[in-house]
């Protein structure tokens, strides 16, 4: 008996798996081409099917068997006997990179509970400073208790809220040891952004820990995330220090606005509903991005000061001596703050022999002060620093100046350097290590992750006090002995004379090399070079050049350039060349932002204007890649306006296009125009040649989105009269122009020829842009299984990268693709309905993530399709979510609006709507006007 290799059960199980092709050949060990043969049947025989006596060929059986979870018997099976052929297979359909959201309706019935996988241990990434001694907020834990258990929690997202100080952590670190490491049913995952703010880390190890292992490309961690957290039992989040990555205010940034778009989206998500995840948060500040969901979504828990007798009995067990008068009159100085009262128990309790007689209250009150609770603290840990014995201060300051926790062979590096590195502790080692870390967490000051690997860390407060104390040569001599990367154990290695020195040449792609350079940034900074810092940028990282475009390391990118930002504004000096004379549209000055804030033009004194424009220019292009399209404008401004002050004539011609650009993307089309126009009359005047075709490219596409299709045809025109071609960016937009006209062999062949030279230039981002175009095109014509194929090629740099415009495109793509089959392949119910959802999924969670990020072209674009796909449900459904698009779409976005015109009219005639007639006859006279 003849058998064959069944390739339709290995494309089921990769799909029911949501595995990609890529990621299916990477776990067997075969490269993509050859997978392809296997899913296809292509290694099925005419005559003889398929053959296991090759070594090779037994080995695949046995991977993807086990991969799968597929009995060798299901993929090898006997030759079916001739019968009449078949239906064409549809072609096949890349899963959703995220599913649709939870309904929200209160009326709507609530979703099963998914079944319960295996159990997990707790998983604590950071360790949690714990309170030595605990007392009261009995009333908060019993809160939480009912909050963690409850099958579907209300609010989703929960933060306790208070100062710094306020005790915050080691409520949720007592929270957390309550629960336990035995396994549970969900899992709980412990995560300190004190300890490390690498938003492309925490989704990494999240989903490492959540999905059992699994590991994807960074643009795909935070939609896996999301379908794993949907898809799960009960988990929960347990985030400490959020608002290390939250604004303070100014800038444009609302107070406590998450500043990295990954982490916002998460939150976000989470807040609507993640199946039963949910997230407990410690904050300074409420989260401004959830205020949409406060109440069902998310809640803000503030947290009080301790009372007088739980301040008094905090005391007590500290050691401090005393009736119970005379310590609620001492820790009264304190007003309740807990970690101010722990500090003062430690210290009077630990170093004054528990007499409360010995510390005079009367300096640690200031109640005149602006952040009276801090300056209380302050003042006791100073006198707490003179009280120390010189060795220990001299630990806690050293441990205070690494970036976060460290392990005793670090700490002995620095001892062993001698010098200011050493200070006190010269001399000692690996026993009189132990013992001044053993004296420091019996303090109080400093705390452990537990054994076998500890780690020393202190609480922020206390860090940033005792790292004062270090003297300057010290936090010098450690820049000079090479960069931490978060959580490094490596012991430091021999200093070089300066660590730019020694630096590489290549741009570096392992995670792990870039963690170093980033971490060396960090140390130029805190060290005032911000200038070297910024050549470790250019030079060592690579810049937006090779962090953006070459490895996709949107979040890095943002994230290491958002550390220029000082503490004190800068004076901006005016400027000493004339601006130019064209008429640009008016740019206001960026507000002087407060100090601490992420102001684009608030940075260093030291860096030349020109730096900073171009600091500004490559901060706005991480937050576009990113989706924070708001945030994009206001650094494209800010390098505006310096390149305007100093005369930097092509600087700000590619400032205005850029913006120009993102203003399109917002939907902003009448400002993107008068942009580009100014950008247009700066490149004519200065000759900039090249500068002048790509603004007269954009300005043509801008045209055809306001619907005025003779002057886009002109414009166009005008662009190749001067040399244009159908290249890049620019000449993708020409192909957009031509999809909209049903040009689609043309488009076709222009897009081939861009993609050509895209894919040379090794231009991801554009290769990804004209793989998607391409997809629309055959989809046009028919051709539903090249259209998948570009669909999973233009996906790939969004798998890298997270790209927020890509990522839209191949959702649309998807969702029309998806609607393509169900319509035109003939299908069972099931599969019918499966494709359909498909469809829903892929619309729906791309108006999400448009509407999200401000994408309003898009967000008409994808509503649209989701209407379309709820037509199965109802035609009257499928009407109104078509009405709805259309009431959000920009009226300056003429394609957009006929778009919506169409649908909505076609779909009320199918509810019988009497409306639909008005309709269609408007999208007919649109449709007349745009030829």
């Amino acid at each position: 008996m003849v058998q064959v290799f069944n390739h339709e059960a290995l494309l089921r199980a990769r799909i029911e798996l949501n595995l990609t092709q890529e990621q299916l050949a990477a776990a067997v060990g075969v490269d993509v081409r050859t997978y392809r043969r296997y899913e296809t049947g292509a290694v099925n025989d005419p005559t003889e099917g398929f053959s296991v006596r090759h070594p090779t060929r037994r080995r695949m059986i046995e991977r993807l068997s086990a991969e799968l979870g597929l009995p060798g018997d299901e993929l090898l099976i006997p030759r079916p006997t001739p019968g009449p052929a078949p239906p064409a297979a549809p072609p096949q359909i890349e899963p959703p990179r995220a599913l649709a959201p939870e309904p929200t309706s209160p009326d709507a019935p609530p979703a099963p509970l998914p079944p319960s996988p295996p159990s997990l241990r707790p998983l604590h990434v950071h360790a949690l400073q714990r309170a030595r001694h605990f007392v009261g907020r009995d009333a908060i834990l019993a809160e939480l208790r009912l909050w963690v258990d409850a099958p579907r929690p209300e609010p989703r997202v929960l933060t306790l809220l208070g100062v710094g100080g306020a005790g915050k952590t080691s409520i949720l670190e007592h929270l957390l040891a309550e629960l336990g490491d035995a396994p549970r049913e969900g899992g709980v995952f412990v995560w300190s952004f004190y300890e490390d703010q690498r938003i492309e880390a925490f989704l990494s190890e999240a989903l490492r820990y959540f999905a059992a292992g699994a590991a994807f490309p960074p643009g795909e961690r935070l939609l896996r995330l999301e379908e794993t957290l949907r898809a799960g039992p009960p988990h929960l989040l347990a985030l400490d220090g959020l608002e290390v990555v939250q604004a303070e205010g100014g800038a444009g940034r609302a107070h406590g606005e998450i500043v990295d778009p990954l982490l916002r989206r998460l939150f976000c998500a989470l807040a609507r509903g993640l199946g039963v995840a949910r997230a407990l948060v410690t904050s300074r500040f409420a989260l401004a991005d959830l205020d949409p969901w406060t109440g069902q979504g998310s809640r803000g828990l503030p947290l009080s000061t301790l009372t007088t007798s739980e301040a008094a009995l905090l005391l007590r067990r500290w050691g401090v001596h005393g009736d119970e008068r005379t310590l609620r009159d001492l820790s009264a100085t304190s007003g309740g703050h807990a970690l101010s009262v722990a500090v003062l128990g430690s210290y009077v309790g630990g170093l004054l022999g528990g007499d409360p007689a010995a510390v005079r209250a009367a300096t640690l009150a200031d109640a005149a002060l602006d952040d009276p609770l801090a300056r209380r603290l302050a003042r006791v840990l100073s006198a707490y620093a003179s009280a120390l014995p010189p060795a220990e201060r001299d630990l806690l300051a050293r441990l205070s100046l690494l970036p976060a926790a460290a392990a005793p062979d670090a700490l002995l590096a620095m001892i062993h350097g001698g010098g200011d590195l050493a200070g006190a502790m010269l001399g000692w080692g690996p026993a009189e290590l132990r013992r001044g870390l053993g004296r420091l967490e019996r303090l109080g000051l400093v705390f452990t992750s537990p054994a076998p690997d500890p780690r020393y860390s202190t609480h922020p407060f206390i860090r940033e006090h005792f790292r004062a104390l270090a003297p300057p040569d010290a936090a010098s001599t450690l820049l000079q002995r090479g960069p931490l990367a978060p959580g490094s154990i490596s012991t430091l290695p021999p200093p070089p004379p300066d660590p730019l020195a020694s630096a590489p040449r290549r741009a570096p792609r392992d995670p792990a090399s870039l963690d170093l350079h980033e971490a060396l940034l960090h140390q130029l900074l805190d060290a005032g070079r911000a200038r070297d810092a910024w050549d470790v940028y250019t030079r060592s990282l690579g810049g937006f050049t090779h962090l953006g475009l070459v490895l996709g390391e949107m979040s890095r990118g943002a994230r290491v350039l958002r550390a220029f930002s000082t503490i004190e504004p800068p004076t901006i000096a005016p400027p000493t060349i004339e601006p130019p004379t064209i008429a640009p549209p008016t740019i206001a000055p960026p507000t002087i932002a407060p100090p601490g804030s992420d102001d684009p033009q608030n940075l260093p004194d030291d860096l030349p204007p020109l730096v900073r424009a171009e600091l500004a220019y490559e901060r706005g292009l991480y937050a576009a890649a990113l989706g924070d399209l708001a945030f994009a404008r206001r650094c494209y401004e800010a390098h505006n306006t310096l390149g305007e002050s100093l005369g930097a004539s092509i600087h700000l011609t590619t400032g205005l296009r850029t913006l120009a650009y993102t203003e399109r993307l917002a939907g902003a089309f009448s400002r993107a125009l008068h942009l580009i126009d100014a950008s247009i009359a700066l490149a004519e005047r200065e000759g900039y040649t090249s500068h002048l075709t790509r603004g007269l490219a954009l300005r043509a596409i801008l045209l055809h989105d306001l619907g005025e299709g003779a002057a886009a045809a002109q414009g166009f025109a005008a662009a190749r009269a001067h040399g244009d071609r159908l290249a890049a960016r620019r000449g993708l937009w020409e192909v957009e122009r031509m999809l909209a006209l049903g040009a689609w062999q043309e488009a076709e062949e222009a897009t081939r020829s861009v993609l050509h030279q895209s894919a040379r230039l090794g231009w991801q981002g554009h290769t990804s842009h004209a793989h998607a175009l391409l997809g629309r095109a055959t989809l046009e014509r028919g051709d539903l299984g090249a259209a998948a194929e570009h669909l999973t090629l233009a996906r790939q740099w969004v798998a890298t990268s997270g790209e927020v415009e890509a990522a839209l495109r191949c959702h649309e793509l998807a969702a029309r693709l998806a609607l393509a089959v169900a319509g035109e392949t003939p299908l069972d119910g099931a599969a019918a309905g499966s494709t359909l959802a498909r469809a829903t999924q892929e619309a729906e969670a791309g108006l999400h993530l448009a509407t999200l990020c401000g994408f309003a072209p898009a967000r008409t674009r994808l509503a649209i399709l989701a209407a379309r796909a709820a037509l199965p449900r109802g035609a009257a459904i499928a009407a109104t979510a078509a009405r709805a698009a259309l009431a959000s779409a920009d009226p300056g976005d003429a394609w957009g609006r006929l778009d919506a015109l169409s649908w909505a009219g076609a779909l009320a005639q199918r509810a019988g709507d009497p409306a639909a007639a008005q309709l269609l006859q408007q999208a007919a006279t649109l449709r007349a006007q745009l030829q």
